[in-house]
């Protein structure tokens, strides 16, 4: 099977209606070690979830008929569900399924429920539980922050898709630290995004591959949605401070200007200039000016994107993920807008299938 990767496509919505039977017959193949597990599994509420807010993406469903009542014991738990098995899902309508998930059984839950026959639920993550374990304090000397993302991507198996990073560093420590959060330090550091798409790890600029995955419409294929602009954690500019060792003497740099998404005019550092100064004064071991600028521009933001938020519910679309932009439709001219794909959640069930997505923007 092939490794799950980042779709760069766009789609219209006939186009995926076209492609997938106008959304009817739900279906989902799960396959284990490569092998497509028997249909004779009765699997039921299957859910995926993605996310680009430092979280493993994941799974969950629920076997019905795993428990024979006359040998009183369960099915397929020694050979098929087995704890660190590879797991890949594919969703989608009657025959035509994508690709939504690689990784690995985690959990395995034998539920004997008072009213239902004992079942199983399986779970799972992908590779970046595996980035997640255990500690560690390394250096390195002369080395760039996208150069260290490689050699620690590769480490573990995953594939690069790495922005180059501007700046050489003397020394960039990782200490008591897992690998997963030590990359996500330094993606904050420099307002990067950083993600895991299968055995891809992605390590990239912000606001670039802006491509909307679709528009969707509310009343059509939006079933539900909620937008929220709020200035409560908005700032005016981020001055960030640190200490040349070599020079004795603080260096210092502020941020003031905000990358928007989309066509609106207004970020909430705008908005919020209207009513005074707003700074954040952010104290570290930082001992460069440029550095400082860098660290202050990627706060602010950071920050800016947490000006729009929205939550939806639409019909089951397996190449909505987050990671990729959305962009929205019959909401009003100024809703009308892209906007990032944080996280996003894919639930098969007797209901159906439906996507559930969170966004986020920065200009209204």
């Amino acid at each position: 099977m092939a490794d799950l990767k980042l779709d760069s496509s766009t789609y219209t919505t006939d186009s995926l209606a076209k492609k997938y039977n106008d959304f009817f017959a739900p279906a989902f193949e799960i396959s284990v070690n490569g092998t497509k597990i028997s249909d004779e599994i009765a699997v039921s509420s299957l859910k995926v979830d993605n996310s680009i807010q430092g979280t493993a993406d994941s799974f969950s469903f629920r076997v019905t008929n795993a428990f024979d009542l006359v040998k009183r014991d369960f099915l397929w738990l020694d050979k098929v569900f087995v704890l660190g098995k590879a797991v890949d899902i594919k969703l989608g309508y009657l025959d035509k399924l994508t690709l939504v998930f690689q990784g690995y059984i985690t959990s395995v839950v034998a539920d004997f429920s008072e009213d239902d026959t004992p079942s199983l639920i399986i779970r799972g993550m992908d590779l970046s539980y595996l980035m997640m374990k255990g500690s560690k304090s390394k250096s390195w000397a002369k080395k760039k922050y996208s150069d260290i993302v490689k050699e620690i991507a590769q480490a573990h198996g995953a594939k690069p898709q790495v922005d180059d990073t501007t700046t050489e560093y003397i020394t960039v420590s990782q200490n008591q630290i897992d690998d997963y959060h030590f990359i996500q330090y330094l993606a904050d550091l420099v307002n990067y995004d950083f993600f895991v798409v299968g055995k891809t790890l992605y390590f990239r600029k912000p606001l670039t591959e802006m491509t909307p995955v679709v528009t969707l419409e509310w009343g059509t294929f939006i079933r539900a949605l909620s937008i929220d602009m709020n200035i409560a954690d908005q700032i005016t500019e981020v001055c960030v401070r640190g200490w040349d060792n070599k020079k004795l003497e603080v260096v210092e740099s502020k941020a003031t200007s905000v990358t928007k998404l989309g066509s609106n005019s207004k970020t909430g550092k705008d908005i919020m200039k209207a009513q005074g100064s707003y700074i954040e004064h952010v104290y570290t071991n930082i001992d460069s000016a440029s550095e400082a600028k860098t660290h202050a521009e990627a706060i602010l933001n950071k920050r800016s994107m947490q000006l729009v938020s929205g939550l939806g519910e639409c019909v089951g679309i397996p190449e909505i993920r987050a990671g990729r932009y959305m962009k929205l439709g019959g909401v009003g001219t100024k809703l009308n807008q892209p906007y990032y794909i944080i996280a996003t959640t894919h639930i098969v069930d007797e209901s159906g299938y439906v996507t559930r997505f969170q966004l986020g923007g920065n200009a209204v």
